[in-house]
């Protein structure tokens, strides 16, 4: 019996003990996989950091920013925290402990906050909205940006310092989020709050620009140009461009600070090369430029001021305009004028005549293409056309030059 009662223990000891040995190795093959999961979504979150990096050095640098690359940037910097965060919520790998488990989800929901807060603060600082309400606010906005941004990086801290004893989890990487504390203070945040509204690269207003003119019937000469020949030459040049992705496919700064998959651009140039001559009276015939607007084509063309664009004989001249927004904000209510004013030395008997459209929205960095309502003209007479592209209370484009309607 007693023989019998020592077997069954050693059996009971060595079976208890194998399950104990399997149990523990696969614990540290679950703990592995966790860590290599977390350090993936931390070198993830780490590429947002040049771009929190940029905004926060050089949002008020022209050379930098404008305030369509800033609102990218920030919204870039939004969406790739919230992704991060959700990425560990969807996690099915079990944490080491709850702890653990804790401070990473604890680490990017306050990296996402913080992101959040930044966003509405700087958007609320170059909003322009007067008082000092909105500048305070938006202080405080950044302020708490800056905590959550800085807690953060005391809770990673603390995550890696948990992990003493295993060498796998000491390889976490390191959190770069926060390069100088001091820079995210209550006061520096109000200050800062203060330099993005003033700053005058970020203010919020479209502008207008004619990019051609042409007319209708095409100019059959243009006299008064200045004695030169001018020779087109046209050379394609291929530059790759990285863009910011979208943010369901990536992350991205701006100025160069790009984070994950980008996307790539060709562009063409045209280079112009003029060539001076002498001792020519002879008047210079247009050289145009062909561009295609969907679904017209049309002969572009903005003659010098001063000179004289000739056209056949008609009792209808046609202007048709391309202005262009190159401003930040949408363009609303636009005004596209044309007057033609006989010219000084016409004895036709002419009278000025005029045309207007109105835009009702061009989005910054668009351009539209504008067919004015035809004109009365009469034949054998010159006039000074003046087309204008206007906003009410804001910047203006004009072009001028001269006409003249064959007998």
């Amino acid at each position: 019996m007693v023989v019998i009662i020592l077997l069954v223990c050693l059996v009971v000891g060595e079976t208890v003990d194998q399950v104990v040995k399997t149990s523990f190795g696969v614990g540290q093959r679950t703990e592995k996989t966790w860590v290599a999961a977390v350090t993936a979504i931390i070198d993830e979150s780490n590429a947002l950091s040049p771009t929190l990096h940029a905004i926060r050095a050089h949002a008020t640098d022209p050379t930098e920013f404008n305030r369509i690359s800033l609102e990218f940037a920030l919204n870039q910097l939004v969406q790739g925290a919230r992704a991060d965060a959700n990425t560990y919520d969807s996690l099915r790998i079990a944490a080491p402990s709850q702890r653990a488990d804790a401070l990473v989800a604890g680490v990017l929901n306050l990296r996402r906050e913080g992101a959040e807060s930044l966003a509405r603060g700087v958007e609320l600082a170059i909003s322009r909205r007067s008082g000092p309400a909105p500048l305070r606010v938006a202080g405080q906005l950044l302020e708490t940006a800056g905590s959550r941004l800085l807690a953060a990086d005391t809770g990673y801290r603390d995550l890696v310092a948990s992990f003493r004893t295993d060498s796998e989890a000491r390889s976490l990487p390191s959190s770069v989020w926060v390069a100088s504390p001091g820079v995210w203070s209550g006061m520096a945040a109000g200050a800062w709050a203060n330099e993005l509204h003033s700053a005058a690269s970020l203010a919020f207003a479209a502008a207008l620009a004619i990019v051609a003119v042409t007319l209708v019937p095409p100019p059959l000469d243009i006299t008064g140009l200045p004695t030169t020949t001018t020779t087109t030459t046209t050379t394609t040049t291929t530059t790759t461009t990285t863009l910011l992705g979208p943010p369901t496919t990536g992350k991205a700064g701006v100025g160069g600070h790009v984070r994950r998959r980008a996307t790539t651009t060709t562009s063409s140039t045209t280079t112009t090369t003029t060539q001076a001559t002498t001792g020519s009276t002879t008047p210079a015939r247009a050289r145009p430029t062909t561009t295609t607007l969907p679904p017209t084509t049309t002969t572009l063309q903005i003659p010098p001021a001063g000179s004289t664009s000739v056209i056949a004989a008609t009792q209808r001249l046609q202007v048709v305009v391309i202005v262009e927004n190159t401003g930040n904000a949408v363009a609303q209510g636009a005004d596209v004028t044309v007057v033609l004013s006989p010219a000084r030395a016409s004895r036709t008997g002419a009278t000025p005549v005029s045309a207007r459209r109105r835009l009702l929205a061009l989005a910054p960095g668009s351009s539209q293409y504008v067919v004015m309502p035809r004109l009365a003209v009469k034949h054998g007479t010159g006039y000074d056309l003046v087309v204008t592209a206007s906003l009410q209370n804001g910047p203006s484009a004009r072009r001028s030059f001269g006409i003249y309607v064959s007998s």
